[in-house]
Order: C-alpha cells, then sequence, then structure tokens
C-alpha cells in the first residue's frame, strides 16, 4: 500500500531506504488499499448495468454488488445490511443523520452535542438552532478532550430528541464512552448519533451493544475510495430525506448508486473488520516509538493533547514550546502532515477543538498533528522524529529573535 502522495526520491537511513516525503496526514485522508482498488476495478467492468433496474441480468449483477457492500459494512458494526444506507462521505452521512431526524420530529426539540465535534456536525446543528428553532445544548469537554456524563445528563430535557457524539476526534484522536452515552440515551428513549469516521480502523464500535441509533462512516478515512460513506440508520427511525428524486434507498437518500465506489466501501470495511486487532496493535506500537523517540531528543519541549484519555492510536496531537506550528512544517518539506483539521484548515480560524480543550491561542498555533497508519514504518517515524527535532532549535531560536525585535520596538 502505498502513501496518497507521489514519491519523489528516496534515500538511505539507518540502513534502510525512505520513500519521500513520508505521509503522516493519516486523519486527514488514507490511502486507497490494493485490495480495495482491484475490487473497485472489477466492479466497474463487470458491473456496469444501474443496481436500480431490476428488468435485465446487468442490473441484478450491480444490485447485488451493492448488497455485498451493505453486508460487509453491516457486519464491521454489528447492524444488519438494509439499515444501511450510502452517501457521498462522512459530511453527508452526518447532516443526513442530524437534519434528517430533528426534521422528522414534531413538537419541541432539543439537541446535545458537543464542543470539540466536526464541523459537518456543528454546522448543520447551529443551522437548525438559528433557522428551525431547536434548542441546542454543547456539552464542554475537560482538558483531556472527554465530556462529563454527569454533565450529558443534567443536560437532557422531556423534548430531548438526539444526542450526537463522535467516537473519535479527528483533531486529537480523543475516544469519547461512546458505550456509556448509549446507555444513558436508550434509558431514555432518545435517538444517539456518533460520527464515527475516524475510529472503525482500530476501534471496535457495535450499534446494539453501543445503543447507536445513527452512525456516520466515510470510505476514505478506512483505506477506501473519497466519494462514498454511509450512515447506519436503526430500523424503525424516522429520516426526513436531504433531498428528493426517483425514491432510491427506501427515499432516504435518491440518486442512482455508484455501483464501483460501493463495492470499494464494502471491501475497505472487510478489510478493517478482519484486521481490526493488529492495525490497533501495530499502529500503536508507531505511536510509542515516535513518542518516545522525540522525547528523548526534545524532552519536555512538547505536550501532548488528549493523552491521558482514551485515543485512537494513529492520531497524535503535539504543541511546542515558544514556535508557530506553520514555521515548524515550513521547515520538513519531507514529512506530509498537518497542524490540524484538514477541513478546518480551509479557514482562517484557530482550531475550536483545541480551544475547548483549553489551549489558548499561541498554544493552539503552536500545535501539529501527526497521523499513523498501515503503509507507516518505524524507520518512517524514526525518521521524521529525527527531522523534527532538528529543525526545533533553529525555529525556536528564530522565533524567540521575532520576539525579542517585537519587544523593543514597542
Amino acid at each position: 500500500m502505498n502513501s496518497p502522495v507521489e514519491h519523489h526520491r528516496q534515500v538511505s537511513f539507518e540502513g534502510s531506504t525512505l520513500s519521500l516525503p513520508i505521509y503522516l496526514d493519516y486523519p486527514a485522508s488514507t490511502p486507497l488499499g490494493h485490495e480495495v482498488a482491484e475490487a473497485i476495478a472489477t466492479a466497474a467492468k463487470e458491473s456496469s448495468g444501474n443496481p436500480h433496474s431490476s428488468t435485465h441480468r446487468f442490473g441484478h449483477r450491480a444490485r447485488q454488488s451493492i448488497e455485498q457492500a451493505q453486508a460487509h459494512i453491516a457486519k464491521l458494526i454489528n447492524a444488519r445490511p438494509y439499515e444501511i444506507v450510502f452517501t457521498s462521505g462522512a459530511t453527508e452521512a452526518n447532516n443526513l443523520a442530524v437534519l434528517g431526524l430533528v426534521r422528522a420530529a414534531s413538537g419541541a426539540r432539543h439537541v446535545i452535542s458537543v464542543e470539540t465535534e466536526h464541523e459537518a456536525v456543528l454546522q448543520p446543528l447551529k443551522h437548525l438552532s438559528k433557522y428551525e428553532g431547536i434548542a441546542l445544548t454543547l456539552l464542554p469537554v475537560d482538558e483531556n478532550g472527554l465530556i462529563d456524563l454527569e454533565q450529558l445528563e443534567k443536560a437532557i430535557r422531556p423534548e430531548t430528541i438526539l444526542v450526537s457524539v463522535m467516537a473519535a476526534n479527528n483533531e486529537t484522536g480523543v475516544r469519547q464512552n461512546i458505550g456509556s452515552i448509549g446507555r444513558i440515551c436508550a434509558e431514555r428513549n432518545i435517538a444517539f448519533h456518533c460520527d464515527a469516521a475516524q475510529a472503525l480502523v482500530t476501534e471496535r464500535l457495535d450499534v446494539i451493544e453501543d445503543g447507536i441509533t445513527l452512525l456516520s462512516l466515510s470510505g476514505h478515512k478506512i483505506y477506501g475510495p473519497m466519494g462514498i460513506g454511509a450512515l447506519y440508520i436503526k430500523e424503525g427511525t424516522k429520516i426526513a430525506p436531504l433531498f428528493h428524486g426517483g425514491g432510491q434507498q427506501r427515499d432516504l437518500r435518491p440518486g442512482t448508486l455508484p455501483t464501483a465506489l460501493c463495492v470499494g466501501l464494502g471491501e475497505a470495511c472487510r478489510i478493517a473488520n478482519e484486521n481490526r486487532e493488529r492495525d490497533a496493535q501495530y499502529v500503536g506500537q508507531l505511536r510509542t516509538a515516535f513518542i518516545d523517540t522525540l522525547r528523548k531528543r526534545l524532552g519536555e519541549e512538547f505536550r501532548l493533547n488528549g493523552d491521558m484519555a482514551p485515543h485512537i492510536p494513529g492520531c497524535i496531537s503535539m504543541t511546542f514550546v515558544g514556535l508557530d506550528a506553520e514555521d515548524l512544517l515550513h521547515e520538513l518539506p519531507d514529512l506530509a502532515l498537518s497542524t490540524g483539521s484538514a477541513c478546518g484548515s480551509m479557514k482562517s480560524e484557530s482550531s475550536h477543538v483545541l480551544r475547548a480543550m483549553g489551549l489558548g491561542a499561541e498554544k493552539v498555533a503552536a500545535t501539529i498533528r501527526i497521523g499513523l497508519g498501515r503503509p507507516t514504518s518505524f524507520e518512517d517515524i524514526e525518521y521524521a522524529a529525527q527531522q523534527i527535532a532538528g529543525a526545533y532549535p533553529r525555529i525556536k531560536k528564530s522565533s524567540e529573535g521575532s520576539m525579542d525585535i517585537r519587544h523593543e520596538g514597542s
């Protein structure tokens, strides 16, 4: 499996050959797995009919491919295949879950979510609050990024119809206690939506055991294709569609399905289900090795955000002392990493996640995100740690010099 960036050159490092740049942005996107790519290519050739045409074998074949993909997705989360609705990605799935459930409800409506949720959940909720009259409560998090379950229980009202909490944060990797949240919701007959886009490669989620009503997932976060995702909708849950058309997917999400992409998502879910424990163990070892190596070189010159909380192994948020993260990244051309959310980087404002965890503007600006995945090698992370440790003193000294000049001129 290759990284999703083009390899420009190779270097020798500690007896191994490394391809540069090294991809370390897995929370933003994962590379397409070889088996997934093969499944997509086969489906594109052999399932060329419209899966919604029932009068000929081409349509039947495409539909069978779709149904097999639904079965793979359902097995990953212990759902039933007919409870899986395909979408264009997790953003659409989140919108369909949140907007669809609220708009299908009548009477007073109150929704609870968390300050650190992905914008694909927060923005639909804020729209509902501003334009459609719902009451919205956003729970705070502690310094480790976790919500207080007692605060959740106190926030529930008689008119609460939905709680939406992501399984793992896309900036810090912090995992919420999904099972406990689900039980709280189930005891009160409240729908529970979980954005699981970041969690499914290494974490086990069971929609029945965890009391999940709606679950969003994305293809390109689990070594599947971009442009495809899915929403699990528990049987009997009322959802209003976002748009209208030919009645496909039980009128919940009309439009002709892209058979090859659906097959790719299904194959990625099949592999994730089979490899979960292996992935979690391997990426966890990479994480430990990277942090230990960098700590030996830099000591206490950086802090880990959310590291005291349960977390997925492949997402590391670290804040450095006395520098701007953008300056650091500029000095690391051989490392493909980011300062935070790929979606948030489209905006000029600082991370709402880190601010909710209590970091001030200066610390937010000094934070980078390291992503690790299946293709990452121990040589990759050793090289990355060496590069970061080498660049850090130069950037810090430059930043301190700039600060001294500003102070002299004030």
